[in-house]
């Protein structure tokens, strides 16, 4: 080996990621910014790769061209430490870096190459930045994908919503066996740049709860773009989002969304002396109406209407009942079908008309689960409670978001099509549905003590 090869200079890494050395299935790093999660990860392969043959995926779920990925952020690493030796110029194309030890780094997308994803064989590890943007289905498609024995999963990413997907498997949820869950933050790196430092500290001063979301890692609640922003923050104001008994005598309305390949989503709301409660709320994927009729069934509650899209008054093709008629035959009724409204944006403003005027049931049960108002235990674990249900279902509504334009830096007029859209098409169809009563002193009225 060359001489020059031995010369690299001493590599330092933030003591917190120490453990990454050792082998795991699944390596997720996660929190605020400027934890130097990304430079560690590209620093960290690099080097191994400098001392086997690897094969290493890099990528995102949206990652169109090779200017999308951390392509450039490798070749950096390459400079920085000390690694051109082991990693020539004329061993990296368009499309790849090589090593003189045979290593490869590629740089797909999950959405946009999920068959060529599929098709890779003997992957090494795989390293998925900005993971918080990655989707179940994009998951689905990686973890099968990486099946060579002793292979890793690296995954790095901003903390962002609580429903993000990795988020929800290895923070919220009991992670899988094998795996190292890292939370840093920029008080973790003793290589944090002085511009970083004095911006974080400017914006603790300007915008706390900004600093807290993008330097300290906690979650968001409310998306950037969020559809219904205002009338979310107008509910916080007005302390809507509360506990909220249910009034047996009083009956409770459904509102749905019914996907195809998409989730379905069911809001139940209780009209009681004037006050929109929204009181549960339930989502699921791939089940057939039989599973809905029978969680309505199984929460017992004093069922009015059951509002339906559009749609489910439809015949489809491979279908003797509609959608309507199906629930129907299972005792879900009466169903009356909300029509369907024209124009996207008018449906939203509906929805924004009324949102800050409703109330949200939101309740940190700490009795053991079996005791939980709403239990279920058939649910998966974050669906058997009611206090787990609606949790859920208000943060999907705060993550409703338009469409962004990285190229503009703009949002769009269209809103983006994810988890949270039929969870907010069912708050719609409630919106489009209600009228409300000539005598509105009922929306400033008090709930009862609990």
């Amino acid at each position: 080996m060359p001489a020059a090869a031995n010369n690299y200079p001493l590599i330092q890494f933030p003591k917190c990621y120490k453990e990454l050395d050792n082998p795991y299935r699944h390596k997720i790093l996660y929190g605020g910014r400027g934890a130097a999660r990304s430079w560690t990860v590209s620093g960290k392969l690099l080097l191994r790769g400098a001392q086997q043959e690897l094969l290493i995926l890099c990528t995102r779920e949206l990652q169109k061209s090779i200017k999308g990925s951390v392509y450039r952020l490798l070749v950096n690493q390459i400079h920085r430490l000390g690694l051109d030796w082991y990693y020539p110029e004329s061993l990296r194309t368009a499309t790849s870096i090589k090593s003189i030890t045979g290593t490869e780094f590629v740089f797909l997308g999950t959405r946009y190459n999920p068959d060529e994803i599929r098709s890779m064989e003997g992957i090494d590890i795989v390293w998925i930045e900005e993971a918080h943007n990655l989707t179940e289905d994009s998951w689905a498609v990686i973890t099968p994908t990486i099946r060579k024995e002793g292979s890793e999963i690296w995954a790095t990413f901003n903390t962002r919503f609580k429903t993000d997907t990795l988020y929800d498997i290895f923070v919220v949820n009991d992670p899988p066996a094998n795996s190292l869950v890292i939370f840093s933050n920029f008080d973790d790196n003793p290589f944090l740049p002085t511009v970083l430092q004095e911006e974080q500290a400017e914006m603790k001063k300007r915008d706390y709860e900004g600093w807290l979301h993008t330097w300290m890692g906690q979650l968001r609640q409310l998306a950037k773009g969020a559809v219904f922003g205002k009338a979310i923050t107008d509910l916080k104001k007005a302390n809507r989002l509360t506990f909220i008994p249910i009034e047996k005598s009083t009956e409770i309305e459904t509102f749905n969304d019914i996907g195809k390949n998409d989730p379905t989503a069911f809001w139940f709301m209780q009209n009681a002396g004037g006050q929109l409660r929204f009181i549960d709320f339930y989502m699921s994927r791939f089940e057939d109406v039989d599973h809905y009729v029978k969680v309505l069934k199984a929460l017992g509650y004093n069922y009015g209407r059951h509002w339906m899209p559009h749609d489910a008054d439809h015949d489809r093709l491979g279908m003797t009942r509609n959608i309507r008629e199906q629930f129907e035959d299972g005792g879900v009724r009466p169903v009356e079908i909300v029509p369907r409204v024209t124009d996207k944006e008018i449906g939203i403003q509906q929805a924004r008309d009324i949102l800050g005027k409703c109330w949200f049931h939101q309740h940190a049960d700490d009795r053991p689960e079996k005791e939980c108002e709403g239990y279920l235990e058939w649910l998966p674990a974050k669906w058997r409670t009611r206090a787990q249900r609606m949790e859920r279902g208000f943060e999907l509504i705060c993550q409703y978001r338009y469409k962004y334009n990285a190229d503009t830096q703009e949002f769009g007029i269209r809103p983006h099509h994810d988890i949270a859209s039929n969870p907010a098409d069912a708050f719609m169809q409630f919106a489009q549905s209600y009228e409300p009563p000539g005598d509105e002193d009922w929306f400033t009225k008090d709930l009862p003590d609990r």
